[in-house]
């Protein structure tokens, strides 16, 4: 039986003991699997494009080159339950009274990374169709402060592009997003719903609201080429699947808490269909090359 080797980026310490537990459950199952991590989404997608790895545990970003690079030809195997529906929030000082998109006119707006899709590629992409404002992007604060805007009605998209490479997995340039708010930097900026949660649940940034939600898109998946055979990719399947009912077991809990999850969800027309707006977003943004 093959051993399969499974990639996943090392976006926190995390990472190690969640994939330490799959592993060895795995093994245990009979589904031989190892895993590798890597500094970066990029070396991932090369490494499974070019066969040095059987699986990828992807960002929605990482999937969209996979499956350009492919021609349409890659797979989505599963993803988790708290992939689905993902939103993009717009969050502003609840002082101010933003209420609608048009009310951006003339104001400056925070970006996260450029390369994650809740903190900014769907955020350019919902308020260039929605807004119905002129829109100018700036790469910093500080580039900002420099150049200036060339509108004084535009609004002034501020990127924080922190831990690139990591497709906003660590959820810094959020947090960037967010102090800037609550100091008075930005009017206004975006962050991804698993953010929104946790400070709502925490009850950190009470002075900050959300204002606009962002229609539902996917965002993780296990991506597979087109040469994982199919009695691997079930066996893979069913083993990850088979973890819905072991739930009570303290190490089964406590991975899926850590990974953020409930269940795993076999990916099917409809979560793929999750993947179409983002798809349409990175081509807009020219982001589909897995550019190292």
């Amino acid at each position: 039986m093959k051993t399969l080797l499974l990639g996943a980026v090392a976006y926190d310490a995390k990472v190690v003991p969640i994939w330490d537990i799959i592993r060895d459950y795995a093994n245990a199952f009979g589904c031989k699997l190892d895993y590798v991590l890597f500094s970066n989404y990029e070396r991932q997608v090369e490494w499974l494009l070019k066969g040095y790895i059987d699986i990828a545990w992807n960002t929605n970003v990482a999937w969209i080159r996979t499956l350009h690079a492919t021609e349409g030809k890659a797979s989505a195997l599963l993803m988790r339950d708290s992939d689905i529906d993902f939103t993009t929030h717009f969050v502003a000082r609840k002082s101010d009274s933003l209420k609608n998109l048009s009310d951006l006119r003339g104001k400056t707006f925070g970006l996260g990374s450029l390369d994650s899709a809740q903190a900014a590629i769907m955020s350019i992409y919902y308020l260039q169709r929605e807004s119905g404002l002129g829109i100018e992007i700036f790469n910093s604060y500080a580039e900002f402060t420099q150049k200036g805007r060339k509108s004084a009605d535009s609004l002034a998209l501020i990127r924080y592009n922190t831990d690139l490479g990591k497709h906003g997995d660590t959820g810094v340039s959020e947090f960037d997003v967010l102090e800037a708010i609550k100091k008075g930097e930005l009017d206004a900026g975006s962050i991804g719903s698993s953010t929104w949660i946790r400070i709502l649940s925490q009850g950190e940034y009470p002075e900050i609201g959300s204002f606009w939600t962002s229609p539902g898109y996917c965002h993780c998946n296990f991506s597979v080429l087109p040469s994982l055979d199919s009695e691997s990719r079930e066996r893979f399947c069913a083993m990850l699947l088979s973890q819905n009912d072991k739930k009570s077991d303290p190490l089964i809990a406590k991975m899926m808490q850590m990974e953020g999850l409930n269940a795993w969800v076999k990916v099917g027309a409809r979560e793929l269909a999750g993947y179409e707006a983002i798809y349409e977003a990175m081509r807009e943004q020219n982001l589909l090359a897995n550019n190292l």
